[in-house]
């Protein structure tokens, strides 16, 4: 299965979070032991700030869903701090390529992997400190910097399971402490951090079913809204950062970045750039809606095919009069009110970003409508002709 039908699935599915714990590897065993000695004196990691009384909530299982291979900040300080308290192991990293294996918060910097190998009895000592902190107590630490769940020796523990359970996954991680965080956590935004209990961070949400999220760097403090059907395909394969090639060369092209043929940070940023002043979702991915509005001719479905501006403004009229549409805002609706507006071929994406809102705007100006960039009936019947 592609990482791409991965995404689909947990963005679509609403699976159970035991499906999801399974799809990492872990079994359904309980009362199993921790997977190091609990330690007579435990060590643990000092707090920068006074904590309070309340406790955040538990973090809940929020599994990768966008591409985004940089370091949040709360992963980066939970790594330096742990290093610098311990002194013993080393720093195994907190991003991957997306291009690489399956889902991972890894892709997204809410993962740490901290070097402590299990036949070195001094790092063995140091990860049952480390892990002890994290889940004592019911995990009462852990609740405070927003971790999801440890892997440590072939054994499991989440936030959001009780006990520790057997972990069969494609690392055995002997040789290293994985940690996951909240996207809470993974951006410092925790009581640990702040010395205020934190609110739930939803993470960055999917315009299109099937599609990965566009990244934010902000918190987002309701969920997600429903995902809209894709309005355009192409023959062209999602493609990630770290993937290198002719297509990834096409992209660069078309996105005014050296041609390297390799999806590096550099080609990462540029596509960004491209995406947010095309209304295109900011995903960092050379996905469906990137490549129709790169790549027109490898467009093999279109929702508003064959249709003119006169044509895409009276059928928005009649179907979707009703509708707000506003930033955001993604489907068939956004397509043809694009479609009406006469706006490039490029920008008809389906998703309202900047350049819609902009288009809108001018028109309810020039029409004497009230300037609100957002499309309602009044902007859909001045598009119409007469």
């Amino acid at each position: 299965m592609t990482q791409a039908r991965r995404i689909s699935a947990v963005l679509t599915i609403g699976v159970s979070l035991f499906g999801l714990m399974s799809t990492l590897g872990a079994s359904g065993a309980s009362a199993v032991t921790a997977p190091t000695p609990v330690p007579t004196v435990a060590k643990g990691l000092r707090a920068p700030v006074a904590q309070p009384a309340a406790l955040d909530a538990a973090a809940t299982y929020q599994p990768q869903v966008s591409c985004s291979p940089v370091a949040l900040p709360g992963t980066k300080k939970l790594r330096d701090l742990a290093l610098r308290t311990y002194g013993v192991g080393r720093d195994g990293g907190t991003t991957r390529a997306c291009s690489i294996g399956g889902l991972s918060e890894h892709k997204e910097g809410r993962s740490w992997d901290y070097m402590l190998n299990v036949k070195n009895p001094t790092e063995k000592k140091t990860a049952g400190q480390f892990i002890d902190f994290l889940t004592a107590g019911g995990g009462l630490q852990a609740r405070r910097l927003g971790v999801m769940y440890v892997i440590y020796n072939k054994k499991i523990w989440s936030s959001y399971r009780t006990g520790w359970r057997d972990y069969r996954g494609a690392q055995d991680h002997t040789d290293h402490v994985h940690v996951s965080l909240s996207w809470a956590g993974a951006r410092g935004l925790t009581s640990f951090w702040t010395g205020r209990v934190g609110a739930v961070d939803f993470g960055p949400c999917a315009a299109f079913t099937g599609q990965p999220a566009a990244v934010r760097s902000s918190a987002r403090r309701t969920p997600c809204p429903t995902t809209a059907a894709r309005v355009k395909s192409t023959s062209l394969p999602t493609t990630y950062v770290g993937a290198s090639g002719t297509l990834v060369r096409t992209a660069q092209k078309a996105v005014g970045t050296p041609v390297t043929g390799r999806f590096d940070t550099r080609t990462w940023t540029a596509l960004k750039k491209y995406q947010s002043a095309n209304d295109v979702p900011k995903t960092g991915v050379l996905d469906a809606a990137t490549w129709a509005s790169l790549v027109p001719a490898r467009v093999t479905y279109d929702a508003a095919k064959g249709m003119t501006a006169a044509g895409a403004a009276a059928y928005g009229r009649q179907h979707y009069g009703a509708t707000r549409l506003a930033p955001a805002s993604a489907g068939k609706a956004v397509l043809l009110l694009q479609v009406a507006l006469g706006m490039p071929v490029r920008q008809r994406t389906g998703y309202y970003g900047a350049r819609t809102k902009a288009a809108v705007a001018a028109v309810q100006s020039a029409r004497g409508l009230r300037r609100t960039g957002t499309a309602d009936r009044s902007l859909w019947t001045v598009l119409t002709p007469r």
